[in-house]
């Protein structure tokens, strides 16, 4: 493991661990705690999914601006390459939390949602998972 403890790490160790072709006691055990560890994480480390996206667009406030599929466009427009339902809750969530600051400074185009967008969801410095994680710990349900 490259020793963050993530759902993907837990699994290769696991595929490790069953690929020996045999187990002593203490890789049985270590099994069941890899095991143990996954099902705990499932719930914080779980992928973002579209029923996940259309449950926070439905509830933003102010209420989205696009639909998924003209989100998509954009970001395939741009040359972005994300989960689509990914893409259509962090752009939405971008305009309904900054719109009216970005409208101010005439910042309101397509292209800087999308690059925005482009840029939280690909943020170098955060941990996997991100938006997932921002959909469960910060927004409000």
């Amino acid at each position: 493991m490259d020793g963050r403890i993530t759902i993907p790490n837990i699994e290769k160790e696991m595929r490790h661990l069953q690929e020996k072709g045999w187990m002593c006691r203490d890789d049985l055990k270590m099994l069941v705690l890899l095991g143990e560890a996954m099902e705990v994480m499932g719930h914080v480390d779980r992928d973002f999914t579209e029923a996940d996206a259309r449950t926070w667009v439905e509830h933003m406030d102010p209420p989205a601006r696009w639909t998924m599929e003209q989100t998509t466009a954009v970001m395939h427009q741009y040359g972005y390459a994300h989960k689509p339902c990914v893409f259509w809750a962090v752009m939405n969530m971008l305009f309904s939390d900054y719109g009216r600051t970005a409208i101010r400074y005439g910042m309101d185009k397509p292209e800087f949602w999308a690059a925005m967008a482009n840029d939280f969801i690909d943020d170098p410095d955060a941990e996997d998972m991100k938006v997932g994680r921002y959909w469960r710990d910060i927004v409000k349900h």
